[in-house]
């Protein structure tokens, strides 16, 4: 048997033909059990649907009797009773309703073109079109045309996106929806896509005005984005995730070996492209990642020096925390990389692996293996060595063997002469010049960097003067050492020549810039006018605000340092200024300009790390202390756990004492190092601090450090009289017992202008005002707190934060303004990638599908959450909310059975207070639907007990089972009952709620 809801309520039976339903109310009935199809609908809900507020006073036997009319009309077999009503026999797939909302789930989820077509083929008119009248189809129907809408403009995008023509439908659904601005993008965009611009502008235009005079609104941020990218023509395709920067100078050659390797990068796992320095192996690999589909990450090794950070420095890449904020650390970086391209189409270029091969080696094996769409191209001057692998070795670019008619056909030519244009306009091959180029090329073994680099001495030199220094300065090309790899020799002999003519503060210069890893901004600059000049010798490059070599270049200058015996003096003058920077970020990291020092110490990453290990290097103790101390905060925030415990282990191992000022600091980094690798408890770290003046070092990580220890002491901060400003305000977060020491400390953040205290303590303020019932302003501080943190950057904690507030709106009952924060939870938490955050983010999906009435999608979600955080210890309290959330579930659907089997499956071992009370809450609720309100009015006493007041949380207010407990006992025998366990201490409340669930799971 089929039944059709989707448009009139039709009912066809096995044999193909339709069936005739008799009457309104009969065809009410089956239209009600069909929305449920396979579960029990309660004879009281049935009532409801059919007679509304006109129920007959003899409501079960009028109901028997239209049951009784169903089934004579479709058969006995297929209405059964059962306690407290009735179900449909039919699988739910063959009521096009319940097929329509799983197409849809899986469409929209997938953004899979074709099953959101089929999604959208099962209607055939407006849904219940013929029993609108009765209030349950009607709010029935509404739902599913909001639905069914969202399809359509999902829809609809994808098939933009694909090239199909669908503009007419566009404009008819804009008539319809004059205000709606989703589907007056998709017209914009189905017209620009059509090669209609001005047709696009005018729509904007159209739409902008129609909000302006009857909403007295400006267009969505994303509306006015879509005008002015068809203002800047730019090209109609999905975004994908990709840090692949647009390339600013053409790609010569290789097109062959491009469409190669794009063609095998589809079904190859890994791919390791080969080849000396300087040919080209990075461009070519950014060239072929341009050609595939999915996410594309680039990752440049050469700045890493130590193997254990490769995972790390993959993480920093693609913008993935190792950890959470004042969050335990657990497992390591290729764990959290693995956790997160887990379910992603991925292709991830390692460029520069050859110093750390066996190290990427063992990162690609371990990726590939648990991650089943993922596709590796790495550049390297060595194979990986590991299954799997695909070699493609980078030879020359080629040139013609004789002077040739046609000498740009060859890349190599058509390089130079391209490279030669950029600093020469006018060159071009001629029958005077085209020998010299061919000569130069030849020489330089085609090697595309060398080509580069002497194509930019044209500034200076003819062609011919080139050709000549070739022959003077190169005389070693022909001659080398039979060892030595020629094309390495020839790459050096194209640096040594571009180095020769340098002058004295040139060199000095470049010298002093080689010992930046990740290049310097200007006021590391002594000599602006040398720094031009390198610019121009192409010696060194501008990328943005930064200057930096190529590796290959650095290298041959840090050897001309360590040559000229100054390499010491100028690596201590390095480490002292990376020092004063470090110190002086983490003191705007407290401050409104935190986000500039964030961004200034990111950039700076890899030069922080060689002014570490040159501390470490030299048992400067004292200098590595303070690198430590200073950067401390910044790790922290960024989530950098690895690269924040290796550090620390280096300088504490330095040998040596260190000065006395600097003793609370080592004591402090010891005891948290010690805790945090394992080695003691957090208890046994005692130290008397002492934080110094004000501008004494570390005291950050001397007032924020035991905040990371477990059984940690840190209330008496709070009253530490010399605190003020944001230390004040970080001391009260720390240690508050109340939200009225949580009020000053958001004061003081505020005041400071630091976005993750003034977030962090909102959320916590929040939680106490939610405790308390007092929705509003908890929703207040929660969009304050959420926008605060999307600022710092920090996408984890922007996700929680989200689905806090998203909890909390539709606790209230706003759940279009819950949905819309739960919409962007959801982008920050697949930004993170963190297990632990998607499953808190999916969570408050689950609760916001209960309030919208669709509970099966919330037991689905529900499922997702579980499968994903199985044999996680992590998940203990998200699971401990599912199997909550599955028992209000289960005593809406009057099924006390399945809720008292689900709260017996709780696990309350080590749970916390609140979570506690939320179990206790929902066995309340449990006793009102079993008849027992005297137990529930002790349980809800017992809720209070254990938080220390009455929980106003509302995430049980579908059953608000104190309520009910009150209605049904009165007020005063509710009030006994309630005052004699509210009193009760947590450890006798906690005893009381594991007697209680003892005694329901032995009920059957």
């Amino acid at each position: 048997m089929r039944v059709l809801l989707l448009g009139s309520f039709e009912v066809w039976g096995a044999d193909g033909l339709p069936v005739e339903i008799p009457g309104v109310r009969v065809r009410a009935l089956l239209a009600r059990l069909a929305m449920a199809a396979g579960r029990v609908v309660s004879a009281e809900t049935l009532i409801d649907a059919i007679w509304a507020e006109r129920p007959p006073a003899k409501g079960g036997n009028a109901l028997q009797a239209l049951v009784s009319r169903a089934r004579r009309a479709i058969g006995a077999e297929l209405v059964e009773g059962r306690a407290p009503g009735y179900r449909l026999v039919v699988d739910p797939v063959q009521v096009d309703l319940i097929r329509f909302e799983q197409l849809v789930a899986a469409g929209r989820e997938s953004a899979d073109l074709a099953t959101l077509r089929e999604a959208e083929g099962l209607w055939r008119g407006p849904a219940l079109s013929d029993l609108r009248e009765l209030r349950f189809a009607g709010e029935a129907a509404v739902r599913l045309d909001g639905l069914r809408l969202a399809a359509t403009e999902q829809r609809l995008g994808l098939e933009i996106a694909a090239g199909h023509d669908v503009l007419d439908e566009v404009r008819g659904l804009a008539e319809a929806h004059p205000l709606a601005e989703p589907v007056h993008a998709l017209l914009i965009r189905a017209l620009y896509a059509g090669g209609r611009q001005v047709a696009a502008l005018d729509a904007y235009e159209w739409v902008k005005e129609r909000l302006a005079d009857e909403l007295g609104v400006d267009p969505s941020p994303e509306l006015a984005e879509l005008q002015l990218a068809i203002l800047r023509q730019e090209p109609q395709r999905p975004r994908r995730r990709t840090n692949l920067r647009a390339q600013v100078t053409s790609f010569v050659g290789r097109a062959a070996e491009v469409a190669e390797l794009a063609a095998l990068l589809d079904t190859a796992r890994l791919i390791t492209m080969v080849g000396p320095g300087g040919a080209g192996k990075t461009r070519l690999a950014i060239e072929v990642a341009e050609q595939a589909a999915g996410a594309v990450w680039f990752v440049e090794l050469a700045a890493v020096t130590d193997p254990a950070q490769v995972g790390s420095a993959l993480l920093t890449t693609i913008g993935v925390r190792e950890v959470g904020l004042l969050e335990q650390p657990s497992g390591d970086p290729v764990d959290r990389l693995a956790e997160f391209f887990a379910r992603q189409q991925v292709v991830l270029v390692l460029d520069n692996c050859e110093h750390l091969v066996e190290a990427v080696a063992d990162l690609a094996d371990r990726l590939l293996g648990a991650c089943p769409e993922l596709h590796i191209l790495a550049t390297s001057r060595e194979p990986l060595l590991i299954d799997g692998e695909h070699l493609h070795q980078v030879g020359p670019l080629a040139w013609p063997t004789e002077t040739t008619a046609a000498p740009e056909t060859f890349s190599a030519i058509r390089l130079f002469v391209e490279r030669a244009k950029s600093v020469r306009p006018d060159f071009g091959c001629t029958a005077d010049n085209t020998a010299e180029v061919i000569e130069i090329c030849r020489r330089l073994d085609g090697l595309p960097l060398a080509i580069e680099l002497a194509a930019a001495r044209l500034r200076t030199f003819s062609v011919a003067q080139i050709a000549a220094k070739l022959d003077d300065r190169f005389a070693l090309l022909d001659r080398g050492s039979r060892t030595a790899d020629a094309r390495h020799r020839t790459l050096r002999a194209v640096i040594e020549w571009s180095w020769a003519p340098l002058s004295e503060s040139e060199r000095a210069l470049a010298m002093w810039l080689a010992v930046f890893p990740a290049g310097a901004t200007l006021d590391a600059v002594a000599d602006p006018d040398a720094l031009t000049d390198l610019v121009d010798k192409s010696l060194v490059e501008r990328h943005g605000e930064r200057y930096r070599m190529l590796e290959t270049i650095r290298s041959y200058a840090v050897e001309r340092l360590a040559e000229s015996g100054r390499e010491q003096a100028v690596r201590a003058e390095h480490a002292r200024y990376i020092l004063r920077l470090a110190e002086t970020s983490e003191l705007e990291l407290r401050t409104a300009d935190q986000l500039t020092a964030l961004a200034r110490l990111d950039a700076e990453r890899d030069n922080l790390s060689a002014a570490l290990r040159f501390a470490v290097d030299t048992a400067d103790a004292d200098l590595g202390l303070r690198l430590v101390a200073a950067l401390f905060w910044y790790w922290t925030l960024r989530g950098i756990h690895t690269e924040r415990l290796r550090w620390t282990r280096a300088v504490l191992e330095v040998p040596g004492e260190s000065s006395e000022s600097l003793c609370a600091i080592r004591t402090v980094l010891d005891g948290l190092l010690r805790y945090e690798t394992g080695a003691i408890e957090a208890g046994d770290v005692t130290a008397r601090i002492e934080m110094g003046r004000p501008d004494s070092p570390g005291r950050t990580l001397l007032l924020v450090a035991p905040a990371f220890l477990e059984n940690r002491d840190v209330t008496t901060w709070s009253s530490r009289t010399e605190l003020s400003g944001w230390e004040r305000g970080m001391a009260l977060l720390l240690s508050a017992e109340d939200d009225t020491q949580l009020a000053e400390a958001k004061r003081e953040f505020e005041a400071a202008g630091d976005r993750f205290g003034l977030s962090t303590t909102l959320r916590s303020i929040a939680d106490y005002q939610l405790r308390r019932g007092e929705f509003r302003a908890a929703i207040s501080g929660l969009s304050r707190a959420a926008e605060a943190i999307e600022q710092l950057g920090s996408a984890g904690d922007a996700a929680a934060a989200g689905a806090e507030l998203a909890t909390a709106l539709a606790r209230l009952g706003e759940l279009d303004r819950a949905q819309s924060a739960l919409t962007r939870a959801q982008q920050h938490a697949e930004q993170a990638g963190e297990p632990r955050t998607v499953a808190y983010v999916r969570l408050a999906a689950a609760e916001l599908l209960l309030r919208q009435g669709e509970r099966t999608a919330a037991l689905r979600e529900l499922d997702g959450i579980e499968t994903g955080l199985a044999r996680t210890p992590s998940g203990a309290r998200v699971r401990l909310w599912c199997t909550a959330f599955r028992a209000q579930i289960a005593i809406l659907d009057d099924d006390p059975i399945t809720a008292r089997r689900v709260l017996a499956t709780a696990d309350l071992d080590g749970a916390q207070a609140e979570d506690l009370a939320g179990q206790t809450h929902l066995h309340a609720a449990l006793a009102v639907r079993v008849g027992d309100p005297t137990t529930a009015a002790h349980l809800v006493g017992v809720a209070a007990a254990l938080l220390g007041t009455e929980d106003r949380r509302g995430y049980d207010n579908l059953l608000a089972p104190a309520d009910r407990a009150r209605e049904l006992l009165g007020a005063d025998a509710f009030a006994a009952a309630f005052d004699r366990t509210a009193t009760l201490t947590p450890t006798a409340a906690t005893e009381f709620l594991r007697s209680h669930v003892r005694q329901t799971s032995l009920r059957k």
